[in-house]
C-alpha cells in the first residue's frame, strides 16, 4: 500500500476553526514571550530585573498618576501586567492567524495585515498617551520599538512558516500592480 504524499503538500488544507484558534495562540504566545524576554535582558542589564512588568503593572492597577513615584517590584503588579500582556498578545495572535487564513484565499488582505502592523507599533504610543502614564518618559521609545519589532518578525516568521502560500501571494500582488 503506498501514499500519496504529492497530494498531501500540493493542496493547502482548509483551516478549521481550532486551526485558527492554536495557530493564534502560539502566534501570540511567540509575540508575547519576544518582548517578555527583551525587557528583562534590558532590566537585568540595567541592574533592576523585572522593572518593566512592574511599571505596567502599577500603571495598570493604580492608574497614570502612579508612574511617577518610585516603582517597587511588586508580584501583584507583575502577575496583573503580565497576565494582561499575554491575553492581549494571544487575542492579537488569533486575530493574525485569522486573517493569515483568509490571505491564503484572498490575497489583497496582506494590506490589512500591513494596516495591522502599522496600527500595533502606533498603539502603544497612544495609549500611554490616552492614558497619561508618561510611561515612555519611564521606558526608553527605542525599547519599545525593538519589543515591538520582534515580537510581529517572531509572530510573521511563525505564520509565515504555518502559511508557505502566503509568501507566494504577496509576490502574486506585486507582479499584478507592475502590469498595471
Amino acid at each position: 500500500m503506498t501514499v500519496d504524499r504529492a497530494s498531501e503538500t500540493a493542496v493547502p488544507q482548509a483551516s478549521s476553526a481550532i486551526d485558527i484558534w492554536l495557530d493564534g495562540l502560539f502566534t501570540g504566545m511567540i509575540g508575547a514571550l519576544a518582548v517578555v524576554v527583551w525587557f528583562l535582558v534590558l532590566d537585568i542589564a540595567a541592574g533592576r530585573p523585572l522593572y518593566t512588568p512592574a511599571l505596567l503593572g502599577t500603571v495598570l492597577l493604580h492608574g497614570g498618576a502612579s508612574a511617577a513615584r518610585e516603582i517597587t517590584i511588586q508580584p501583584l503588579e507583575i502577575a496583573a501586567y503580565t497576565a494582561l500582556h499575554f491575553l492581549i498578545f494571544i487575542a492579537v495572535g488569533i486575530l493574525i492567524s485569522y486573517l493569515m487564513t483568509l490571505f491564503e484565499k484572498f490575497p489583497i488582505m496582506f494590506f490589512v495585515i500591513l494596516v495591522l502592523f502599522v496600527s500595533l507599533q502606533v498603539g502603544f504610543f497612544f495609549l500611554d498617551l490616552a492614558v497619561g502614564a508618561q510611561v515612555m518618559g519611564r521606558l526608553q521609545p527605542w525599547t519599545v520599538v525593538v519589543a515591538n519589532l520582534l515580537a510581529a518578525g517572531g509572530m510573521a516568521l511563525y505564520q509565515w512558516r504555518r502559511h508557505p502560500s502566503a509568501l507566494k501571494n504577496v509576490e502574486r500582488l506585486w507582479q499584478d500592480e507592475e502590469k498595471s
